[in-house]
């Protein structure tokens, strides 16, 4: 793929997690479910990220990581952190071990929204002491979690059309040879 494509499909690939961010942290832009919040960016920028190096993968989750984390300022960085590593796991998974197909992403995507529930669940709201915060697991991040999960394939399917155009080789082009006659 020449480098005027790849940056072409990392700028698109860049606008999607940029407008997920948007709809996730601005209120009133995605339904919320019950005050459940569906975490948009981890199943979108996990799944653009399968299929890429682990590096670029690793950016991408980053990238959304750091515009998550601008929307809080309680977490400064867990979110960075958490999304890219999921996101470089991921790529090296579909790089080296399983392939790229819909139950390779579901999984992943279900492991790391699970994960990131529990692991922002257990360090910001148990070990720093909320106050109630024992039951803020079964009255909000698993119906988060859930709320995500019913989406992904979703999300995958909107997404996989995109991720085949801008990773399209191109066409070789074959000259008739009967009209250079």
């Amino acid at each position: 793929m020449s480098a005027k494509k790849q940056t072409v499909k990392y700028i698109i690939y860049c606008l999607i997690i940029l407008v997920c961010d948007l709809l996730q942290n601005v209120q009133g832009l995605f339904p919320e479910i019950w005050g459940a919040r569906c975490f948009l960016l981890l199943p979108v920028t996990i799944i653009l990220a399968m299929g890429e190096d682990e590096r670029n993968g690793a950016l991408l989750g980053l990238f959304a990581g750091l515009l998550w984390d601008l929307n809080s300022g309680v977490h400064m960085g867990f979110n960075c952190i958490f999304i890219m590593l999921m996101c470089f796991f991921s790529s090296a998974l579909v790089t080296y071990i399983a392939r790229n197909i819909f139950i390779t992403n579901m999984v992943c995507t279900t492991v790391a929204t699970v994960l990131y529930g529990f692991i922002y669940w257990l360090c910001f709201i148990i070990i720093k002491g909320v106050k109630g915060g024992e039951m803020t697991l079964v009255t909000f991040y698993i119906p988060c979690v859930i709320y995500t999960l019913v989406l992904t394939p979703l999300i995958y399917l909107i997404l996989r059309p995109i991720k085949r155009k801008l990773n399209e080789a191109p066409k070789p082009v074959i000259e008739d040879k009967r009209e250079a006659k």
